[in-house]
């Protein structure tokens, strides 16, 4: 085992939305995303990437927009807030672009209406507003080969979200080459997709992230820690391929070893079990309902994980449980792949439940 650690140099982070020095990969998602946006027809012109909170959304989201970036013919914008104009947002975000302003500028598209102080004198075409203005610069990059993706975080169903899917599927038909690839929670994906009338939205492919690769969660702490393989495995084991829980594991490890030389599991399981009420778990326990919470609470008072057993627990039927385990699943705090039983998907949730969470 390394002991020459030093806390500064950490390639481990508690940051959200920031892709880590120590990062596992999803690569064949990434790949299949990937390969589909560079077809000449692409599958696909929507990707909905969701999960639990902390399962790596945002992260995955910005590492497939770098790659894309790096092709000359691809156009990355990032639109900050969801809740926003979003039409407004993507034309700025456009012109914020320099090579791509000099091909509106040479164009003679007068844009000022977005506001940003651009009148072209003897302008050829002035926008009216934000839609007139977007659908011109599109026009422009579809003469100039030009592809635009653009990545929105954290989408909702709400009026700005339907209306950007209304002008999406305008800008199809006109045959724009324009691309989203968004994240959200899968009760808030759902939302969106439930709505038939936003055909853009409603075609757009949904990507469930699954848990971390076992094997390649193990090979980086092997490989960072310089540690045999059996230890990896039970630093692994704790975190059960979330994403927060890796980063944070791999974080609290370095600090041990930095300050004892020892990997002292004794002193980082209480640590690890706070960092995770506090960043994620205790938001997570707040946005339940309360009968949720009552289901969880007694999953984890009862070591029997049979459907009947909790059930019984409950004084619940048949159909009113199977309606608050759908529910569970969906936020991705519950796996029912196995028949018949119901555990946990998330790491030491069971120990956040029979502690802080009974205090809620």
């Amino acid at each position: 085992m390394v002991t020459n650690l030093k806390k500064e140099d950490n390639p481990f982070t508690l940051q959200f939305s920031y892709i880590p020095p120590q990062y596992v990969t999803r690569e064949a998602l990434i790949y299949s995303i990937e390969q589909d946006l560079n077809r000449k027809v692409p599958t696909f012109r929507g990707w909905f990437l969701t999960g639990v909170r902390g399962c790596g959304k945002t992260v995955l989201m910005a590492d497939i927009a770098n790659r894309i970036r790096k092709s000359d013919h691809w156009i990355v914008v990032d639109i900050e807030n969801p809740k926003n104009n979003l039409i407004a947002s993507l034309a700025r975000g456009l012109y914020r672009e320099n090579s791509l302003r000099k091909m509106f500028v040479n164009a003679k598209l007068d844009l000022s209406v977005l506001g940003l102080g651009v009148s072209i004198e003897k302008a050829e075409l002035i926008a009216s507003d934000e839609y007139d203005a977007l659908y011109m610069m599109l026009r422009i990059l579809k003469k100039e080969n030009k592809r635009i993706l653009v990545t929105i975080d954290e989408v909702t169903y709400c009026e700005q979200i339907a209306d950007f899917s209304h002008s999406l599927s305008s800008y199809a038909r006109a045959d724009f080459d324009i691309y989203v690839l968004m994240t959200g929670l899968l009760q808030n994906v759902n939302a969106i997709k439930n709505d038939a009338s936003l055909t853009f939205l409603y075609r757009a492919k949904l990507e469930e992230l699954e848990p971390l690769n076992t094997t390649a969660v193990i090979h980086s702490y092997m490989q960072v820690f310089e540690i045999e393989r059996e230890r990896a495995e039970q630093l692994a084991w704790f975190t059960k391929g979330y994403s927060f829980a890796f980063q944070l594991m791999g974080y609290l490890v370095w600090d041990s070893i930095c300050e004892t030389n020892e990997i002292h599991m004794e002193t980082i399981l209480p640590k690890y079990d706070q960092y995770l009420a506090d960043f994620v778990y205790g938001k997570i326990w707040s946005e339940l309902a309360p009968m949720e919470k009552t289901v969880l609470k007694e999953m984890a008072c009862t070591k029997d994980k049979r459907v009947q057993a909790v059930r019984e627990r409950l004084s619940m039927n048949s159909s009113k449980f199977a309606v608050y385990r759908s529910r569970l699943i969906e936020k991705g705090l519950v796996d029912g792949r196995e028949y018949g039983k119901v555990t946990f998907t998330l790491p030491r949730l069971e120990e956040f439940i029979l502690s802080d969470g009974r205090q809620f």
